[in-house]
């Protein structure tokens, strides 16, 4: 609904994540038709976490569907009831699993369940870049990179230490000072988003941003800067 709002308001189309936490085959079934009938044709699928332990005395987990399983009934919507104006979907890619091998067969399963594009977990250095070139090459999907600026020392050792799935190397952090301050810790997020995106052009398909603590003027200047403009 949030997405069918935003879309109307501002013309630009949106994608929204849709998870399977939660709810059950009639209601995801029900929110992808009034999605379509609403013009979103582009979702994210993602399995979704538990309930959190403090909510399990109210709340009970509902899980109809993992991903897979939701981009074989989305498919099925595609081809029985959107034929000729189908939902355009994706999936998440944790390109950090231990085992490349399993990172990719996942992929192929997700891609045989008819999802179209990846989505990664953010990128911070050049042997992420060269594991997700290895996926690309196993799987032919699509990939599109996370960048997600570390806008502090704080913000970089908490995403680092506290946040499973996505690796900060040590040489990252050591870039931030703890002494330093909000322009000089941009300045850093900022060349490092760059040096990103400049690994990352011949091995994806195209870069997403995510907007920490709400710094649009920062990915702003990212998107702006001469020498990514030269290199589109």
């Amino acid at each position: 609904m949030t997405a069918v709002k935003i879309q109307k308001e501002t013309g630009i189309p949106v994608m929204p994540h849709l998870s399977c936490r939660d709810r059950n085959r009639i209601a995801i079934r029900s929110g992808v038709l009034g999605a379509h009938i609403n013009d979103i044709r582009n979702i994210l699928i993602v399995t979704g976490d538990p309930v959190g332990r403090e909510e399990r005395e109210f709340t009970k987990s509902v899980f109809d569907f993992n991903s897979i399983r939701l981009m074989q009934f989305m498919s099925s919507l595609n081809e029985e009831i959107f034929r000729g104006d189908e939902m355009y979907f994706g999936g998440a890619l944790n390109q950090n699993g231990a085992a490349p091998e399993k990172i990719a067969e996942r992929m192929k399963k997700k891609i045989d369940a008819g999802c179209q594009f990846f989505l990664t977990q953010p990128v911070y250095s050049e042997e992420e870049m060269d594991r997700l070139c290895h996926l690309q090459n196993k799987t032919g999907a699509k990939i599109l990179i996370g960048v997600m600026p570390l806008v502090s020392y704080r913000n970089a050792l908490f995403i680092k230490n506290e946040m499973p799935g996505i690796y900060v190397p040590d040489d990252v952090l050591s870039r931030y000072s703890p002494e330093g301050n909000r322009e000089e810790w941009e300045e850093t997020a900022e060349e490092i988003s760059r040096q990103m995106i400049s690994l990352g052009k011949d091995v994806g398909a195209g870069y997403y941003l995510m907007t920490p603590f709400h710094r649009v003027s920062l990915i702003k200047k990212i998107l702006e800067h001469p020498l990514l403009q030269a290199e589109k």
